[in-house]
Formats: C-alpha cells, structure tokens, sequence
C-alpha cells in the first residue's frame, strides 16, 4: 500500500514535470 502510494505520488510528480516542461516550450517557440 506504502509503495503505490510512493509509486503514484512519484508518478504524478513525473507528469507535472513533463506537462509544465511542454507547455513552457510551447510558451516560448511562440514568442520566438
């Protein structure tokens, strides 16, 4: 149970990252 959670929580770090990593590229190819 402790590892899933560790697992998910992980994870979701994961794609918070990848997400503000495209949207900030994104933001920035625009501006250029």
């Amino acid at each position: 149970s402790v590892w899933w959670n560790f697992g998910s929580l992980l994870g979701l770090c994961l794609a918070t990252q990848i997400l503000t990593g495209l949207f900030l590229a994104m933001h920035y190819t625009s501006d250029i």
